[in-house]
């Protein structure tokens, strides 16, 4: 319960501070500078000089309007915060990639009807409880790249496989595709996910000291769920190949915290939503990212932090709802 908790108390971090800083981005005006001109009559007959006093200038009471009331806020606004300090960003045909890996802790469960819409469905497999998934953190590794096609725009693609296999003897028994799995009995199980994402990003603000960019992807998910027993030595097996394409739109936040010797640690925040095809899911992640300077322009980086995804499909034969989350470390290259 406290976990869940927690996943939810980082999201609701990170959703906040990309709605305050998509809100107030570049909301500071501009310094506009006034310049004067002058000119002499260069005309021989000159005149006495007397003493003028100026008059007294008039006072004129104006209202404030109702926006300098806001003025204040500006304060609040992460974008503004630290200006001195100096956020590497990918320029125009640069790239920023780099493999990752999670170490999640896995939540699900699974229902699954054989026959038409209204078949009936059979009862949940929990993946803790009934297939031993989950017992330990789970290593999941992927692949991340951003190509910056122009200054605003750029284009987005990830990559991660997942697996993972359990033998368990299940306390209770349960159905699953019409097949019944006894309790007491050893149940083999093997789960996998394929996962790509391709997309385009833009980028709602960029200042030296921070950066504020929305994405809308594409998702093309694959779960591949098989269970097994070994019932007086025969070997009753059922497979779930399942594939969806989802729509994701998300916003993501990167902020310079301190620049020492050409280095840079940020603060690096995202947060999106998927949807369609009788989905729902959410993804949501906050890191410190280090940079180190290689050549001009290019920089290596490190960077980690916690991240938490779930994801639920659900109608009236099946459901798969999943959860991970845990922290994550990320080495890559802008170049």
């Amino acid at each position: 319960m406290l976990r869940r908790y927690l996943n939810y108390l980082c999201i609701l971090i990170v959703l906040l501070t990309v709605g305050v800083t998509g809100a107030y981005a570049e909301s500071t005006p501009g310094i506009l500078d006034s310049y004067a001109a002058a000119s002499l009559d260069a005309s021989p007959n000159y005149k006495a000089i007397s003493k003028v006093k100026p008059s007294e200038p008039a006072v004129t009471k104006v209202r404030p309007g109702i926006m300098s009331r806001f003025e204040g806020l500006s304060r609040f606004n992460p974008a503004n915060w630290g200006g001195e300090c100096i956020l590497p960003a990918p320029a125009k045909g640069q790239f920023t990639t780099g493999p990752w890996v999670w170490f999640g802790t896995i939540k699900g469960e699974a229902r699954r009807g054989v026959g038409g819409p209204n078949a009936t469905p059979g009862s949940k497999v929990d993946f803790h409880d009934n297939l031993g998934f989950g017992q330990n953190a789970t290593t999941i590794w992927g692949f991340d790249a951003k190509y910056q096609l122009r200054p605003r725009f750029g284009l987005r693609y990830s990559f991660m496989p997942m697996k993972m296999e359990s033998k368990y003897t299940t306390p209770a028994s349960f159905t699953f595709a019409n097949q019944l799995f006894a309790s007491g009995t050893l149940i083999e199980s093997k789960w996998e996910r394929y996962q790509h994402r391709a997309g385009v990003t833009f980028n709602l603000s960029n200042n030296p000291s921070s950066r504020t960019s929305i994405f809308a992807e594409w998702m093309y998910l694959q779960d591949k769920l098989h269970i097994s027993s070994a019932v007086g030595g025969a070997t009753t097996p059922v497979v779930w190949d399942d594939t969806r394409n989802v729509a994701v739109v998300g916003a993501e936040f990167d902020k310079c915290l301190k620049n020492f010797h050409g280095n840079s640690l940020n603060l690096s925040c995202k947060a999106d939503v998927l949807f369609l095809n009788d989905c729902f899911g959410f993804d949501a992640e906050t890191a410190l990212n280090y940079m180190i300077p290689i050549k001009t322009g290019r920089f290596g980086f490190i960077k980690g932090g916690y991240r938490y995804s779930y994801f639920q499909k659900d109608n009236t034969r099946d459901l798969f709802d999943t959860s991970i989350g845990g922290v994550f470390i990320q080495v890559g290259f802008l170049f």
